[in-house]
């Protein structure tokens, strides 16, 4: 039975590999007669009359009143080849972005789909950290997961992160963590940042390591390599936000949150505004 299923979804894909275009009028234009479907697609009529025939034979068009239209398997069929054919093309686009990770890197192909992809440049290397700062202003909120830090931009990342008054949840790995409160100008920049209402700042395992985040309105991914950023992906698409988010919240839940007292227990000797 399953390799019946299997040979009938074969079938199916490429029919719709060869015939999305044809249920795309369909789906965009309404229900067609064969005279508007020759027109549209600049086709013959033995051309269309023999399109019909599979497309009616396969349950993915049905024919009312002398005109053709999708049926609801039809529709859903050419919604799932587009998100398919969009991931395949958003892969296709990352590839130099997913170069730089490995092999087995725990990443969603629903982060790609769609996504805008930036790579580093040698003769702007900071390009690519100036779109993650432009994602995450003027957010309600914004979830973060930081495996690593961007060599002398934590304070402008919480800059433009809070600027607008954004509800701020980061996750940070432990390693990193500790080295950031180890540098006295990293550790001032979390005190006054754990101070504010609006931030929380945890630390706890980050099986991976490339950074998320996640705004209401937009995912990022960004890739880290030996010099430095070598580039990072936004997505608008709401699956992507999704994905980021449950991650977090996964993560989040095995994590600990940063504290004051937890910082002073360590550093003693640290001033606070208080």
């Amino acid at each position: 039975m399953k390799r019946d299923s299997d040979h009938h979804g074969e079938e199916l894909l490429s029919l719709l590999i060869t015939r999305a275009g044809f249920l795309s009028v369909l789906a965009e234009d309404g229900p067609q007669d064969k005279r508007s479907l020759a027109d549209t697609l600049e086709s013959s009529r033995s051309t269309i009359d023999r399109v019909l025939r599979t497309l009616v034979d396969t349950q993915l068009v049905t024919k009312r009143n002398g005109r053709y239209e999708l049926t609801l398997s039809g529709r859903c069929a050419l919604e799932a080849f587009e998100r398919y054919e969009q991931t395949v093309r958003g892969l296709a686009d990352a590839q130099e972005l997913l170069s730089m990770l490995p092999a087995d890197a725990p990443l969603d192909p629903v982060m790609l789909s769609g996504a805008a992809v930036h790579t580093s440049s040698p003769d702007i290397p900071d390009a690519v950290v100036e779109q993650l700062f432009t994602s995450i202003q003027d957010s309600e909120t914004l979830y973060g997961i930081a495996p690593v830090a961007i060599e002398g931009q934590l304070e402008a990342f919480y800059d433009a992160a809070t600027a607008g008054g954004t509800a701020v949840e980061m996750l940070v790995a432990d390693e990193l963590t500790e080295k950031l409160l180890e540098s006295p100008r990293s550790r001032e920049v979390i005190i006054e940042n754990i101070q504010k209402d609006e931030v929380n700042v945890y630390r706890g395992d980050i099986p991976f390591g490339f950074g998320l985040w996640a705004t209401d309105d937009e995912a990022g991914i960004i890739v880290y390599t030996d010099t430095g950023v070598g580039g990072v992906a936004t997505n608008e698409n709401e699956a992507a936000i999704s994905w980021v988010v449950e991650l977090f919240e996964s993560l989040q839940a095995e994590s600990n949150v940063l504290t004051l007292e937890s910082i002073l227990e360590k550093y003693p000797d640290e001033t606070t505004d208080d």
